[in-house]
């Protein structure tokens, strides 16, 4: 593993609430294993960043990702990539990047 990624603050903010609503949801246990393969899809993207598909918004290129029930929005930068949002794939980007 050799890439890195950031995170945005609404990034922060998206994984506190992914937590809170999937151990209402599913519980602890289940909450534990969808988030150590979020974050472990978070590393493959550093290492692989062309694994997500490009698109426009705005005349702002993103890439994405889809993990499970959520689909993970980033920027390929020179050092790194960076976490833009990560949204549940029925929430629409162009409302939320």
């Amino acid at each position: 593993m050799g890439g890195k990624y950031n995170k945005s603050k609404s990034t922060d903010q998206d994984i506190k609430n992914i937590t809170k609503q999937s151990i209402l949801d599913f519980g602890e246990q289940q909450t534990d294993k969808y988030l150590q393969g979020l974050e472990e899809s978070l590393e493959l993207l550093a290492d692989n960043p062309k694994l997500g598909r490009a698109f426009s918004l705005a005349k702002i290129e993103f890439y994405y990702y889809r993990y499970v029930s959520h689909v993970i929005y980033y920027q390929q930068r020179k050092q790194d990539i960076f976490i833009v949002r990560i949204l549940h794939k029925k929430m629409l980007p162009d409302k939320h990047l």
